[in-house]
């Protein structure tokens, strides 16, 4: 079996780091920590600023824009250490809140009939094409 090592892989001109074209890597992730007063992101890229709109209503703005709307995006929370059947998911608004500079997310456990909630770990990726 070979092996391969590299701390960087460069461009043909040796200039510059690969510029990843028609690849599936997430363009834009983040974590954060709803559970505090105000939202805090623990780590993220590509995300340059979370607003808190209310109990479990985020909205975050990319650094570098999505081509378009038509990206996609993923995501769950977890509640507490304890590990749980629950269903818990981060889901868009609305369609309309997906948009190429931001997208405006709601933590929802789908279990619950008290609607979006804040959650100590949650997270979010979106895959898609930059501008």
């Amino acid at each position: 079996m070979s092996e391969i090592r590299v701390t960087t892989i460069s461009d043909t001109a040796g200039t510059g780091p690969v510029t990843l074209t028609k690849q599936y890597a997430a363009k834009a992730w983040c974590v954060w920590n709803a559970a505090v007063a105000p939202a805090s992101i623990r780590k993220s890229e590509n995300i340059s600023s979370l607003t808190d709109n209310g109990q479990g209503d985020f909205s975050f703005a990319y650094t570098n824009n999505f081509a378009d709307s038509n990206y996609t995006i993923s995501g769950c929370m977890a509640h507490s250490s304890t590990v749980t059947n629950f269903v818990y998911n981060v889901q868009p608004q609305q369609n309309s809140d997906v948009v190429a500079g931001s997208v405006r997310l709601l933590t929802v456990y789908s279990g619950s009939s008290s609607g979006n909630s804040d959650y100590v770990y949650s997270n979010f990726t979106a895959h898609g094409d930059l501008a």
